[in-house]
């Protein structure tokens, strides 16, 4: 996970020439094959249907008709998040180990927020990642920071030193600075969706209305700050090229994300069952563009089966969070990283209507993290249950819950 999230190589001389992220896969591959006959339970729903996808997608680099060969090195790429999610549902199976597994992802986004802010301003004043890893991109940047802000805030809350707590706070202000110096308008957008998810299950929910007086003030002095090129971009936003008189390049994008959008469907609907394949969407796009939004580029690339099992898999994370809020003797905890996945795939269910993002690891791992956050409660649950039944020590019953 520090492999992926960090991504040192792009950062740290000298390491750009190891395959990290290859050996990583190898081993988390090698990890699974070996473990897989202590795994006693089944796999949720949502990792039935993310294998589901990944065989699906398989067959649309079969049937494409376009570039095979490219869509097979995407397809090589994206593979590895199935056996990723399979370990990460087999391996957190207590709160301690989902914090710090979350605690890895924030800690890594929160670095690069800092260093990008630090050494990588792109052209047009805009804020991008370092290299051209999957941060090098303004809007992918944005999108990371957006899904692990949440986090950092649960953590903050669920530490009892001041210090920690002091140092999220300071990290969540650069990584929010950090999305308004990206100027990507998905990425605020995202932003604005997570914001609100936490205010209100924190703010308003949880009667910590001194949160709702925070949110403001905080906005209006990044914006004084840093956001005119975010704010220029939004002003300039007009899909209507017969009342925009400005031949920026914010409208010119609007304009052509829009057109992107409308020729995503016409190819979904001229291949609907196996799409283009994988990553071909530029090529028969005319452009050399991607689809700039992950609902239709799913459905573009890999047909309409595929478009209802990426639907399914973030159905399945919402349904999750939804159970575990229903058992009433959650801890604090509990609820507080509930309400942060919740706000996460929140932001992203949003932003990813404005992004490109499907083949993207992030929002699988939030959707394992939701699956093993619903086994931990649950296994409390009969915990729970059976502790008033059964004559026996703590250690046996959860073990009887586990069996």
């Amino acid at each position: 996970m520090v492999v992926y999230f960090a991504r040192p190589e792009d950062w740290v001389p000298g390491l750009a020439a190891v395959p990290l992220a290859k050996i990583a896969g190898i081993l988390i591959l090698l990890a699974l094959v070996f473990s897989f006959s202590n795994v006693r339970w089944q796999m949720p729903w949502e990792v039935t249907f993310l294998g589901l996808l990944v065989v699906q997608l398989w067959f649309a680099v079969a049937f494409s008709s376009v570039w095979r060969g490219g869509a097979f090195n995407v397809m090589l790429d994206f593979s590895k998040v199935l056996p990723l999610a399979i370990v990460i549902f087999g391996v957190i199976r207590s709160m301690n180990r989902l914090r710090w597994i979350l605690l890895v992802q924030a800690a890594s986004i929160a670095a690069i927020a800092v260093i990008s802010i630090a050494y990588a301003h792109g052209p047009g004043g805009r804020l991008q990642g370092l290299r051209s890893g999957m941060y090098g991109d303004p809007n992918d940047l944005a999108l990371a920071i957006d899904l692990s802000l949440p986090l950092c805030l649960a953590l903050a809350l669920t530490t009892r030193s001041r210090w920690k707590r002091l140092a999220w706070t300071v990290a969540m202000l650069a990584m929010i600075y950090a999305v308004v110096l990206s100027a990507s308008r998905g990425g605020a957008v995202a932003l604005i969706v997570g914001a609100l998810v936490c205010v209100w299950q924190l703010g308003v929910k949880s009667r910590r209305f001194y949160l709702l007086l925070l949110v403001p003030v905080a906005v209006i002095v990044i914006l004084l700050f840093g956001g005119n090129v975010l704010r220029e971009r939004f002003e300039q936003t007009n899909m209507d090229p017969a009342t925009n008189s400005q031949n920026t390049e914010a409208s010119m994008s609007a304009q052509q994300r829009k057109m992107l959008l409308f020729q995503s469907l016409r190819v979904t609907a001229q291949h609907p069952v196996f799409g283009v394949g994988p990553g071909n969407f530029e090529i028969v796009s005319g452009v050399w563009h991607v689809t700039h939004n992950s609902y239709t580029q799913i459905s573009a690339e890999g047909g309409v089966p595929a478009f209802l099992l990426y639907l399914f898999i973030f159905w399945r994370g919402i349904a999750n969070l939804r159970d575990v809020r229903k058992y009433p003797r959650t801890g604090e905890s509990v609820r507080l990283f509930s309400m942060a996945l919740e706000a996460s795939l929140a932001a992203y269910l949003v932003g990813s209507f404005f992004l490109s993002e499907a083949y993207n690891l992030f929002p699988y791992c939030l959707i394992a993290y939701t699956s093993a956050l619903f086994l931990i409660v649950q296994r409390d649950r009969k915990v729970s249950s059976r502790a008033s039944r059964i004559s026996a020590t703590p250690a046996q019953v959860e073990i009887t819950a586990w069996d």
